[in-house]
């Protein structure tokens, strides 16, 4: 599998298990803890594969293409990335499975924030930045 293909996998995936984790906040009561769990731990883990693979395969790529466009372009979604990867990080930290239970609310509002800033940028990266690997390599 291409390392494209396999960035638009994992982009399907986390897709995926940001709906699973927005139906689970969004039903009228807290899924079992362990259900909680293993859901997070799931998007926990594709998400930095995901941004792994884009730091080692894609930006480093599109940064070094030779078109400064490109090259700016991959270089704003790379210092963009740090921020959305930084929040997951504090998120991640902050909800375990106590203060989930102690304030399920908070968790489901934080969590409906995560899961909005990670599918708008996955529809940027699909529309705006994945592009532009595809054109360098028709270019190369």
């Amino acid at each position: 599998m291409s390392s494209m293909t396999k960035l638009r996998q994992d982009h399907a995936d986390l897709v995926n298990i940001a709906s699973r984790l927005k139906a689970a906040i969004d039903a009228p009561s807290a899924p079992p803890i362990i259900e909680l769990f293993n859901l997070r731990r799931e998007l926990a883990s594709t998400l930095i594969a995901h941004l792994k693979a884009e730091d080692w395969a894609l930006y480093p790529q599109l940064m070094n293409s030779g078109d400064p466009q490109i090259a700016a372009t991959a270089k704003a979604f790379s210092d963009e990335m740090g921020g959305l990867a930084a929040a997951f990080g504090l998120y991640a930290q902050r909800w375990d499975a106590m203060s989930i239970e102690k304030n399920w609310v908070g968790f489901c509002h934080e969590s409906n924030e995560i899961i909005v800033a990670l599918t708008a940028r996955i529809m940027r990266e699909e529309h705006e930045l994945y592009p532009l690997i595809d054109q360098v390599d028709q270019a190369a």
